[in-house]
């Protein structure tokens, strides 16, 4: 699964960024199965891997939630950064895959998400 990222998004012009607080959150949305993540991997902008997020497969419980913080200080993927998350299942099901920004201008704060989208492996 591929979920975009936004670390960074410009402001009023390609010079001037707002650094932003980006948070993915993976869901298990089944009742009864556990949800397997063997990957979760950080790439930035020009598609390089900043950061793997874990060395060995972990498993989300029925109903359970996991999240990852990218802090706002955190320049290193950029304004289309994204993570790569590989996982299974012993049974379908339909794990829900979303990314958080939250960010500020002056007063005016915002947040905004983003959905994964399924990419296949060739």
């Amino acid at each position: 699964v591929y979920v975009p990222i936004y670390s960074d998004i410009y402001n009023q012009t390609r010079d001037s960024r707002t650094l932003l607080t980006a948070t993915l959150s993976i869901r298990n949305t089944s009742l009864r199965d556990s949800l397997f993540i063997r990957k979760i991997d950080y790439y930035n902008t020009e598609g390089d891997l900043v950061r793997s997020y874990i060395d060995e497969s972990i498993y989300l419980r029925p109903m359970e939630s996991i999240d990852y913080v990218i802090e706002q200080q955190d320049k290193a993927g950029g304004s289309g950064a994204n993570f790569l998350i590989d996982w299974y299942s012993r049974k379908p099901m339909n794990p829900l895959f979303q990314a958080v920004m939250v960010g500020g201008l002056g007063s005016q704060a915002f947040s905004f998400t983003t959905e994964g989208i399924e990419v296949y492996k060739y």
